[in-house]
């Protein structure tokens, strides 16, 4: 399928094909081009979103075909990882230039110097101004990347990509860890971006502001101007008529088969009345023969060409069904047992979490509460949540948590990366049967060739199904969830699926996320509020 820009184009793909080493293919014959427009992707887990970044990016090659991009561009992928020794210079992409600039100030600057700062003679205030606009006022260009949040890094790899000498940002789930304020800080920064943006999200409140979707499916690619509720209504009419025309073409197979039997009924007894009709006609044996061979050959031309016409009709159902995107909606059900309202879910006394600089905090929950625990990167959510699944043990005071826990993290270390779904789920002395897990888990749309495989071979939105089921699906069910930016990696259409899910799930919920949409299904009894260093519980209503 071809897409053709009417601008022109910053990164075209012509024929462009992926295979991973397994031999799974992900593109075939892709012809797709980008322009100034701020584009998103999006599609399923494991369509293959996040490898389309990639290939544009340069950080995978196509298999076959090729993949041009005009000009310079900065590419931020979902993950970060702070490698030992990483400074803010090194994750903001600026320590060669400010070596440079600093060099050059001391007299001892080479031609390559010169060259590496170009005109970017003040880096240093640029930087600091990005910091501080970023809500990172007390981090410096020599602090190590290794004690910051994950929110925190993402906002550092960001600021390297608008400091960059780019004019095209490709950014794979760029909210992903930012809290509410780095997400309104994102929004701003990219609506004052003038070059070109590609972004793969699922963030329906940064897709609200693209001027461009481009949809991934088995089926291949579908580019769809204008923003995500503009999207959301030209599928709809692009799925229905593709629907209609299924519906059309299977009414008019039938109707054409219902006349070619009567046609063919009706010559067949006309037929037979001429043979019976030479039988007691005065004819010769020879000409009596004759009539009969005419009859029979009259037959089988018109077998021949009804067979012919119902092979077209076929054809036609068959291109037309082809058209018409799969339903294989998400389904997805958590196991649980209900909480009584009176039953202690946890308690915490004169708690101090690790690692952070808090007042000493009480919090008790009771019954199947709902909680939603909102603060600024860094100020402890996720240590909060591992202290409650007894990850953690606190600096001071006692955590006890009372019921059954599930734990779903963002790293999602719960997952065995060399066992497969299915081993782990076994493992863990699921009280359902295979079988049984195979039919959840193909709800989750993981299939039997995904099941199967191990965890590390999965996309992210897939692993992080599998951890759902690997949480949940084991021996004891859970009557507490604990949930750590649970709609990272998933894509729309599991996210609205799992929001679904947990409005049904009788026990307690405490959650952590940045995702307005996913925080308003949850529909929560309680917000957990991070205070100037202190945690205060207080009733939503």
């Amino acid at each position: 399928m071809t897409h053709v820009s009417r601008t022109p184009a910053l990164v075209s793909l012509n024929q462009t094909a992926f295979r991973f080493a397994n031999g799974e293919t992900i593109f075939n014959d892709l012809n797709l081009q980008f322009d100034h427009l701020h584009t998103a992707i999006v599609g399923r887990n494991g369509v293959g979103k996040s490898v389309l970044a990639r290939l544009i990016a340069g950080r995978l090659q196509p298999t076959a075909g090729s993949v041009t991009c005009a000009v310079t561009l900065a590419y931020v992928a979902q993950t970060f990882i702070a490698e030992p020794g990483q400074t803010v210079a090194d994750a903001t992409g600026t320590v060669a230039a400010l070596r440079a600039l600093q060099r050059l100030q001391r007299g001892e600057a080479s031609e390559e110097d010169f060259d590496t700062l170009g005109e970017r003679w003040d880096l240093p205030e640029r930087l600091r101004q990005w910091l501080d606009n970023a809500d990172l006022p007390n981090i410096a260009p020599s602090d190590l990347t290794q004690s910051l949040s994950g929110g925190q890094q993402a906002r550092l790899a960001l600021i390297g990509a608008f400091l960059s000498p780019a004019r095209l940002l490709v950014l794979d789930e760029p909210t992903n860890h930012l809290d509410a304020a780095g997400r309104r800080w994102l929004m701003s920064e990219l609506q004052r971006w003038r070059g070109g943006l590609i972004v793969v999200s699922h963030d329906r409140q940064l897709l609200e502001r693209m001027q461009r979707i481009v949809e991934l499916t088995p089926l291949g690619v579908t580019v769809f101007g204008g923003n995500f509720s503009t999207y959301q209504q030209q599928r709809q009419i692009h799925h229905a008529a593709a629907q209609a025309t299924l519906d059309q073409s299977r009414t008019e197979r039938r109707r054409e088969q219902q006349r070619l039997k009567s046609e063919h009924d009706t010559i067949q007894r006309h037929a037979a009345r001429s043979l019976r009709n030479a039988k007691t006609a005065n004819v010769s044996g020879f000409e009596r023969a004759s009539l009969k061979g005419a009859a029979r050959q009259i037959m089988g031309h018109v077998r021949h060409g009804h067979q012919q016409r119902k092979s077209e009709l076929d054809a036609r159902v068959r291109d037309a069904y082809a058209k018409v995107l799969p339903d294989d909606a998400v389904m997805m059900n958590l196991p649980g047992s209900a909480v009584p309202t009176s039953r202690n879910i946890c308690t915490l006394i004169d708690v101090r979490l690790p690692w952070l600089r808090t007042q000493a905090f009480n919090l008790t929950l009771n019954g199947p509460v709902r909680v939603a625990v909102n603060g600024p990167n860094g100020c402890g959510k996720s240590t909060l949540l591992r202290l409650l699944a007894g990850e953690l043990r606190p600096v001071s005071g006692e955590c006890t948590t009372h019921v059954p826990v599930a734990y779903l993290d963002q790293q999602l270390k719960l997952l065995d990366d060399h066992l497969s779904v299915i081993d782990q789920l076994i493992a863990l002395q699921s009280p359902l049967s295979e079988s049984e897990l195979r039919s959840h888990l193909a709800h989750l749309q993981l299939d039997a060739q995904r099941v199967t495989r191990p965890s590390a071979s999965l996309s992210g939105g897939e692993r992080l199904k599998a951890a759902l089921a690997v949480a949940l699906w084991r021996q004891t069910p859970a009557q507490l969830l604990l949930l750590d930016e649970p709609s990272n990696h998933l894509d729309l259409a599991s996210v609205q699926a799992f929001e679904q899910a947990l409005q049904t799930f009788p026990g307690a919920i405490v959650a952590v996320s940045h995702d307005p949409d996913f925080l308003q299904a949850l529909k929560p009894t309680h917000r957990l509020d991070w205070h100037h260093g202190d945690w205060r519980l207080q009733p939503t209503n």
